[in-house]
Order: C-alpha cells, then structure tokens, then sequence
C-alpha cells in the first residue's frame, strides 16, 4: 500500500501545522509521528512507545517505565496497544519511525517496542507530570483537531462508529435483564448458557453464521469481537438486540424469536444495502 505526502501530511495522515518542539528545538512530528495502524482489526492512530518516552524525558529506563504503566493504569494488549511480536504491519511503522532501539545487557537482542492508540499515548504524557508531558499531549491533541479540519469525512467516520460500538453495548444488558425476570416469572434460574444463547443467536444472523468468538478468530480479532466490527455490523446487533429485548418482553419464546428476528434481519440488510446504493 503506496501512501503520499502531501503538505501537512506524512504517510498520508494529518498534522498540525505550528507543533511544539523538544528541548533541542526538534518538533514533536520528528519526534512522535502519529501514524495509521490497527488495533483489535479497527483503523486508529498509533505512536512508538520508545518515542514517546525520549521525548517525555523519563529518567527510568524504557521497559521498567512502560510495563509499569501498563500495569498502574490497567491498559490491555489489544485493545489499547500492541508491541513488536504480534503486529502484521511492522513495514509501515518503519516507515515512519527509526529508532536507535536499545539492547538487552544479558543477550544483545533489540528491545521491543510497544504501539499505543493516540488516546493511551496522550494518558501516559499526561500523568508524566511535567513540561514535556503537556507539551506532548498538546501536540497529540492538534494532531486530532487537524484530521478533524483536514478529513472530516474521515473524522465523521470515527464518530459515526463510536456512536455505533456505545449503542451496541447499552442494549446488550437490557437483554439480559429481560431475559433473567422472563425466567424468573416461569420460576427458572438464568445461567450464563442462556445468555450465551441469546448472543450466538443475534451474532450468527449479523456475521454470517459465525459466532462473535468464531469471527474474531477468523478475522484474527483479539481482545473485544465488537471493537473490530464496522459501523454496520454494530448498527445491525443493536437493533437486534433491542428488538429481542422487546419480544422477549412479550412473552415470545426462543424459537418464536428466533423465526421473527432472522426475517427482521433480512428485512434491515435489504434496506441498508438499498440505501448504499442510493
């Protein structure tokens, strides 16, 4: 995959015209580019972590700093980054980066480096406390501002999938609720299989027949299925989702259900896809 420059630009992603700079007088797009990656299969903007470190002056070696911080604030591999040993795109973060990386004293190997998303970078600036920690965050902060200025179809994009992945997560567990008081009222226990049940059911009508477990293995999707869907594939669980809360509220059984949402499903693809096209 070819990328341009263009004028703000390197590889194609945006950058703030007028950026801080380091100590040396080296600014901080030199120093930290943010470049496109993926994370969990979704498109987001990444850094170096070995970067960002020099750039933040942290005393403490790099390793000790970033396993440290991963563990104080809780950030998961995965989701909020990934390192050297399981991204399948190491070409164009060389693209972009050059570092000198430092050496193992005890066997000579090159230290790995982690990727954060541009939104864990700007939390490890921001808790270093300190004059290049809020210069840093600054920057990173005018780097999203100008993709909003520079692409907005791009940055509407974002938000649209956002808003997308925040539905689909609020009608999952009024589900569930509905679920547990239908059972209750017939004097049954709900089990983690039922709610298991329910879920396999709606996934395999939005991912073709897979589970959301079966699809992130096929799509190799680590951490959250969801956090690797698009914006339709989410649109699509929420909407079934809410609507099975609804039948399950009436009474319906499972395999009522079942039949109802499968044609309800079909019914919502065929629009989406006529309005695609449109």
């Amino acid at each position: 995959m070819e990328q341009k420059e263009t004028g703000n630009s390197r590889g194609g992603y945006p950058y703030a015209q007028s950026m801080g700079s380091d100590t040396n007088g080296n600014s901080f797009a030199e120093l930290i580019p943010v470049i496109p990656g993926k994370i969990a299969g979704r498109e987001t903007k990444i850094v170096s972590a070995k970067a960002l470190h020099k750039a933040l002056g942290v005393g403490r070696d790099f390793s000790t700093w970033i396993n440290e911080r991963i563990q104080e604030y809780g950030f998961v591999q995965g989701e909020d980054y990934f390192n050297d040993e399981n991204h399948d795109a190491a070409w164009l973060i060389s693209e972009h980066y050059s570092p000198n990386p430092g050496k193992n004293k005890k066997r000579g190997r090159p230290e790995k480096d982690y990727y954060p998303s541009l939104s864990m970078a700007k939390e490890l600036a921001m808790v270093e406390r300190n004059e290049q920690g809020r210069a840093v965050r600054r920057y990173f902060i005018q780097c999203e501002e100008e993709l909003s200025r520079s692409a907005p179809a791009i940055a509407a994009q974002l938000r649209q999938q956002l808003r997308a992945r925040i539905s689909a997560a609020s009608f999952y567990k009024p589900m569930c609720a509905a679920l547990d008081m239908a059972r209750a009222e017939l004097g049954k226990e709900t089990q983690q299989r039922h709610y298991s049940t329910e879920s396999n059911m709606i996934a395999k009508m939005v991912l073709g027949g897979l589970t959301a477990k079966q699809w992130a293995q096929v799509n190799g999707i680590t951490g959250q299925p969801r956090d690797g869907m698009n914006t339709d594939q989410l649109e699509h669980f929420a909407y079934l989702e809410q609507t099975n809360t609804t039948m399950i509220d009436m009474g319906m059984d499972y395999f009522q259900r079942k039949d109802e949402l499968t044609r309800l499903s079909q019914r919502w693809l065929a629009k989406r896809l006529e309005a695609h096209h449109d």
